[in-house]
């Protein structure tokens, strides 16, 4: 039976944003017979106009990473339900979250982790939806023929089948994240606070919620800045490094929440930041690990796989492991207090990795495989 897929229009000016909505358009072709892109708050009935195919696979929200071939796994599941709709890391709609059996940090552990669930967890429950964005769902196409409601409430009342075993992965806001992680290594005594790519502002404000204190941020997207701007005690928009450069307000503490990695020359902005730290001031920063098992696994599979966000962020222009860390601290003048391994749960691919290599008795660093980052608290000497 025929599928089209009806996609949103969109379009970004970073490049994280556009490069994922091309990926999951990429992987949402598998499987369907035309593909049809639709403006923002179109109505059900006008996307579906020109449709001709029997039955549509709606998506939502552009970023989202399904499963090639998802449209017509869910149509299997279809039956006299009005619409079906897969799992999801996170959803509205509890019904449509995800109990995982395991963490994945890379694209490749997201398939593996897809055909995993698709062997094991099938079976749908029936629902009666309520207004909740399901990011994506298929239906035939007659059912939206009438609908006079954006698409992403099309689905208010009707009978949902939720596939268990078709899961999609959405990410969360890249520049709306409080970062708790982060919050916890700023001391309360710290008074004025600079976070370079602060986004939404979130974490400023947490820190403002906690403590008396000046938080300032620098924000590249105009959106998220605006936001932020409501949230902090002031924020500049526009390139970070340029900004640096002219500003003289001296911090106790500059914090960067996986910035650093997304600069051309990580090794000067660092060393300029030092001119606007106080004397003794501090630096924190969050960095992904090139290292990791995660990754390394991928590779010898003959994967690497660019996404929105993450390790293998498509933003990113440098990679680091915990040595080149220490390097570009040295280099740019400041002294390492603490080079800290994040701590997440080890996937099953990077668990396969390490048990193999111990088996063969090939030596390896297992701190640095185990890292999918590291947390940087270094001084202003």
């Amino acid at each position: 039976m025929a599928i089209a897929v009806l996609f949103p229009l969109f379009d970004h000016p970073a490049i994280e944003e556009r490069y994922a909505s091309w990926q999951a358009e990429l992987r949402l072709r598998s499987g369907a017979d035309e593909l049809r892109f639709w403006p923002h708050g179109s109505m059900a009935a006008d996307a579906v106009a020109e449709v001709l195919a029997e039955h549509v696979l709606v998506v939502t929200d552009p970023l989202l990473l399904a499963p090639r071939g998802i449209g017509p796994a869910l149509l299997r599941h279809l039956h006299d339900a009005d619409a079906v709709v897969p799992v999801s890391n996170t959803a509205a709609a509890p019904s449509q979250v995800a109990a995982l059996p395991s963490l994945y940090l890379t694209l490749r552990e997201l398939d593996l982790l897809s055909e995993r669930l698709a062997e094991t967890a099938a079976g749908t429950m029936v629902v009666t939806w309520a207004d909740e964005d399901p990011a994506l769902f298929l239906c035939r196409t007659e059912l939206l023929d009438a609908i006079e409601v954006p698409l992403h409430r099309a689905l208010a009342g009707k009978r949902v089948a939720v596939s268990r075993g078709d899961y999609v992965h959405r990410w969360a806001s890249m520049r709306g994240q409080v970062r708790d992680d982060l919050l916890s290594r700023i001391p309360a005594d710290a008074a004025s606070i600079l976070e370079f790519g602060c986004g939404e502002g979130s974490l400023g404000a947490a820190i403002k919620q906690r403590q008396k204190c000046r938080v300032a941020g620098i924000e590249l997207d105009p959106d998220a800045a605006a936001i932020a701007k409501r949230r902090i005690d002031v924020v500049y928009q526009g390139d970070t490094r340029e900004v640096i450069s002219i500003l003289h307000e001296r911090f106790d503490w500059i914090v960067g929440g996986d910035i650093v990695e997304h600069l051309d020359d990580p090794w000067s902005f660092l060393g300029e930041l030092r001119r606007i730290a106080a004397p003794g001031g501090h630096l924190l920063l969050s960095l992904p690990n090139i290292a990791s098992a995660s990754i390394i696994a991928d590779l010898l599979a003959g994967r690497f796989d660019y996404v929105y966000m993450g390790l293998t962020c498509v933003g990113h222009l440098r990679f680091f492991t915990r040595k080149s860390i220490e390097e570009m601290l040295a280099i740019s003048g400041w002294l390492p207090v603490e080079i800290a391994p994040q701590d997440l749960p080890i996937t099953p691919p990077a668990q396969e990795l390490i048990g193999r290599l111990e088996a063969a008795g090939v030596p390896f660093s297992r701190e640095d495989l185990l890292a999918p980052g590291y947390y940087v608290i270094a001084r202003n000497g």
